[in-house]
């Protein structure tokens, strides 16, 4: 068994897992739009349903930290990681509740895609690091480690938001056509700041407590 950080309330690390779990569901759900649109709204109904789950676990974290007398680390930590995690859950149905909104279908260019498949990756580093994260003193260089990859992500998809607006911009005369996927490619991108802002978090608490 690793070293615990001290004498704490473990149900916060559930919750985590939890949010980290409805991350990649939701991300999951998504790709598989962006690969197949039929039935757009029943996947809409899904992706919200996994996101009100994530509304209904961040409202238990901040209902525990109020009945905590011990927790695993600082409040403020704990909650802002749960709203981060939770921050990233919302991004992601908004980005879908865009696409469905605005009729864009699946899109002709392949950056959308490879971007969802970037934050696919990044999601699941952020269930490795979460999961790690009771056992920071034992696993410290693997939570380090998925903090950085986190990181690596965010800036991959920077590299394709930027290549995919270009595209947009060069290959596209429909007006309306741009500014619809333009909105998606800028939430797509703002999901990924959401994750490293989670890497960021982590690494910190990881740091603070070794």
């Amino acid at each position: 068994m690793g070293i615990r950080l001290k004498p704490r309330d473990d149900k916060f690390f559930y919750y985590f897992n939890q949010l980290a779990d409805a991350i990649l569901e939701a991300t999951e759900i998504m790709k598989l739009f962006f690969q197949d649109s039929s039935e757009p709204f029943k996947k809409l109904d899904k992706i919200k349903a996994v996101e009100e789950r994530g509304d209904q676990i961040l409202a238990s974290v901040m209902n525990r930290i109020n009945n905590s007398f011990v927790t695993p680390f600082d409040r403020e930590d704990i909650l802002l990681l749960a709203r981060e995690l939770n921050n990233v859950l919302d991004h992601i149905q908004g980005t879908m509740e865009k696409v469905i909104i605005y009729k864009a279908g699946v899109p002709k260019a392949e950056y959308v895609l490879k971007m969802v498949e970037v934050l696919e990756e990044a999601a699941r580093e952020i269930k490795i690091a979460v999961t790690d994260l009771p056992y920071v003193r034992e696993k410290h260089r693997e939570i380090v480690n998925s903090c950085e990859k986190i990181r690596n992500y965010e800036h991959e998809g920077d590299v394709l938001y930027r290549e995919g607006i270009a595209e947009l911009f060069e290959n596209n005369d429909n007006v309306i056509e741009i500014i619809k996927w333009k909105e998606i490619y800028e939430h797509l991108e703002t999901t990924l700041d959401y994750c490293e802002n989670v890497s960021n978090l982590i690494k910190g608490v990881t740091v603070k407590y070794v």
